[in-house]
């Protein structure tokens, strides 16, 4: 998956993951609070005081961050593979790949998230976000690095036919780009709309 793919569809899902929060945690939504509530750990709590209580720590979320953390890995692995190693590095998916990098990165997230600083956990979720998209399941020696094993190193030759190749003429490749840009256009089209493209670069607000 590519730049589309990866930050469309990630802001789209974190997108539409606020709204509903957003709805649940509404007072006035009595209805749906009543269908929803849950029992966890033998004890009865409503999942709309839970989920408004997450809202509330998170605040508006800031897609700035959801945009970087949606590239997260990408700009860790990719710069050091392709300009600085010169194809002896590991391929481009690697550290930042990894499971490990991830779930550090998601704990000390909650940490901060504890102080009402969310940005770290936004970014996070994010990055998880594009381990699921990359399919990195099937990549175990990388997700689950060092357990299986060293990264594989992987020449820089023809990386960019390779891209524009997968681009062109393969599905798995070219519908999420379309998916996500079609999702850029929409969300770009609806700050342009509302007036809002200086409060996003200010506060990420969309």
């Amino acid at each position: 998956m590519l730049l589309f793919g990866h930050t469309g569809i990630t802001v789209g899902i974190v997108r539409a993951c606020d709204i509903l929060m957003a709805r649940v945690s509404n007072n006035n939504e009595s209805k749906l609070s009543s269908r929803i509530s849950v029992k966890v750990h033998s004890k009865s709590i409503s999942l709309r005081c839970s989920l408004a209580r997450i809202k509330n720590r998170l605040g508006s979320i800031d897609y700035r961050w959801v945009l970087l953390g949606s590239l997260l890995p990408d700009i860790i692995d990719k710069p050091i593979w392709l300009f600085i190693s010169g194809g002896l590095w590991p391929a481009g998916r690697a550290w930042g790949h990894t499971l490990l990098f991830n779930l550090l990165l998601f704990v000390f997230g909650l940490i901060l998230f504890k102080y009402r600083k969310p940005c770290l956990l936004v970014i996070s979720l994010s990055s998880f976000i594009h381990l699921v998209l990359d399919q990195m399941w099937k990549n175990m020696i990388t997700l689950f690095w060092p357990l299986f094993g060293q990264f594989r190193s992987v020449g820089t030759t023809g990386w960019m036919s390779d891209i524009t190749h997968s681009l062109f003429l393969e599905p798995a490749t070219y519908i999420p780009e379309i998916i996500g840009l079609a999702v850029i256009l929409f969300l770009g089209y609806r700050l342009l709309v509302n007036e809002g493209i200086t409060d996003f670069i200010k506060r990420g607000h969309l």
